[in-house]
């Protein structure tokens, strides 16, 4: 934190809130918000007391992130001109795009749900004052040189965003890889892991439950991606700029290779992010209550029975299921690598370390054996 700067109070940051709103992010530098301007200081967002836009924009970001990605977050992204396209809009037309996104008349939604929405936006933007205010007081009595730690912190920062995407694109790949292999087991008059079981085993029961778990995780790893969009615009900050386009190549990859379109993905992020918690067992009873959600469900699990390889270990060229797979291990293989690239505290040459799969567990109780799992097992190589 810079000098001796203020965390601006509540009144004073939503009244620079609606400032924005009304007179558009793409106008900044030609009106104040000092309220704004403090903040982004107090959260090193800013160098100096100037106003910065780009630092004010990036705590707008950072604030509307906190809303979670769903029908907020993209009102929010409306009303402030932080959706892509929308910082030189009138502000009619911006609030109009925001109220469409809620299915609601301007002046119902402009009496309603603007002043709660910005409310919470401000209560935002002062969480993330307070939250700096503790990184930097850790900091200070760890000793650290102040340059550096800040360094690190932002580092660190960027690398949470990407690996919150990492989690939900390896348990994709996971799932995925389960339910086309389950699909070609034999049925049976037990569970393959409980011999002594009276139930009897049905292999495609069995792969469509990957498959819902596989539509989850896809819906969470669209999810993550729009909550990277807003807080950080996209932009992949890596090693290098080869690096920055594999992986932003390997996220577009990820989301081409099934039968779902761009309104298919925009709204399952919304479902998601409305469910409760955005927990599975949530999500899976609400998309199979609705009409779009049944549907949806359908095409994803036919887009999995698609996958006819003969060979699951070296998949034909054509096989759209597996290269959605190839593109989740590729995404999660280039932030681990790049990872230990800025992480000092790791040993030179050394490669990440994943725990034990369930597809591990699940070979070593059906082959029957007693031996401990692997731990540190590195990930399956494409």
């Amino acid at each position: 934190m810079q000098g001796d700067i203020r965390v601006p109070s509540y009144e004073t940051v939503l009244k620079d809130i609606q400032t924005v709103r009304e007179k558009g992010l793409g106008r900044l530098r030609h009106y104040p918000v000092p309220a704004l301007q403090a903040a982004s200081q107090v959260c090193d967002l800013a160098t100096s007391g100037e106003q910065q836009p780009a630092a004010i924009e990036k705590l707008l970001r950072l604030a509307v992130e906190s809303l979670g990605g769903g029908r907020e977050g993209d009102a929010a992204e409306y009303s402030l001109g932080l959706a892509q396209g929308t910082k030189l809009w009138p502000s009619g037309e911006r609030r109009k795009a925001a109220a469409k996104v809620y299915d609601l008349s301007v002046d119902r939604y402009r009496k309603a749900y603007e002043p709660q929405l910005f409310e919470q936006l401000a209560e935002a933007v002062l969480a993330a004052c307070h939250d700096k205010e503790l990184r930097q007081t850790r900091l200070q009595m760890e000793q650290r040189h102040p340059a550096d730690s800040r360094l690190a912190v932002q580092w660190v920062e960027r690398f949470e965003a990407y690996y919150r995407i990492w989690t939900p694109a390896y348990a994709l790949a996971a799932n995925l890889e389960a339910a086309v292999k389950t699909r070609r087991d034999e049925p049976a008059e037990h569970l393959p892991w409980d011999p002594d079981s009276a139930e009897p085993y049905d292999p495609l029961d069995q792969a469509d439950g990957y498959g819902r778990y596989a539509l989850y995780a896809y819906a969470q790893f669209q999810l993550e991606v729009k909550k990277f969009m807003t807080r950080h615009g996209g932009l992949w900050l890596l090693s290098d700029v080869d690096v920055e386009q594999q992986v932003a190549d390997a996220v577009y990859r990820i989301g081409w290779h099934n039968s779902l379109n761009e309104d298919d993905d925009s709204w399952l992020r919304r479902f998601l992010a409305d469910s409760r918690h955005e927990e599975p067992q949530h999500f899976a009873q609400m998309l199979k209550a609705t009409n779009i959600g049944s549907v949806t469900l359908q095409e994803w699990q036919e887009f999995i029975a698609s996958c006819d390889c003969s060979d699951l270990e070296h998949s034909e060229a054509g096989c759209q299921v597996h290269a959605t797979i190839r593109a989740c291990h590729d995404y999660c293989n280039l932030i681990d690598a790049d990872w230990l690239k800025i992480a000092d505290w790791y040993r030179p040459g050394s490669t990440p370390r994943r725990g034990v799969t369930g597809a591990m567990l699940y070979q070593q109780i059906i082959g029957g054996r007693g031996d401990e799992p692997p731990v540190g097992s590195t990930a399956h190589e494409e």
